[in-house]
């Protein structure tokens, strides 16, 4: 008859229970992980889609054809109200559309657009 030591029943126990919850710890490790990268690929996604929104917006601006520049207005005001554009994109977003819509489009079309705290500096088109 063989006898196991006091010592190794108890590490066999121990090892029994802790085994489990060492697998589920790293179960939620991963999932942490996982959710954590899915949050910053959908700011990177949204970021994306938002300059993507802007450089085409401008583009049309530029281009100074009446239908262009009306739906260039229109998706800069669409998308200064719109969820895609993040809190961090807003100064950014509405300094372009400044200094790209204002002399376009004239202040009063401008301010439908811009943040209400925002001072509209109008320049010439000689010193911007």
């Amino acid at each position: 008859m063989s006898v196991i030591p006091t010592w190794i029943s108890i590490v066999g126990v121990v090892m029994t229970v802790l085994s489990p919850l060492l697998a589920l710890g790293g179960v939620f490790l991963g999932s942490y992980l996982t959710r954590k990268s899915d949050r910053e690929l959908d700011v990177w996604r949204h970021r994306e889609e938002t300059m993507r929104m802007v450089r085409w917006a401008v583009e049309q601006i530029l281009e100074g054809e009446d239908a262009g520049t009306d739906a260039g207005v229109v998706t800069l005001r669409s998308l200064m109200r719109s969820e895609l554009l993040q809190p961090e994109d807003y100064d950014l977003v509405a300094a372009l559309t400044a200094a790209v819509a204002i002399d376009r489009i004239g202040a009063s079309a401008y301010a439908d657009i811009a943040d209400t705290d925002i001072e509209v500096v109008e320049g010439d088109s000689d010193h911007g």
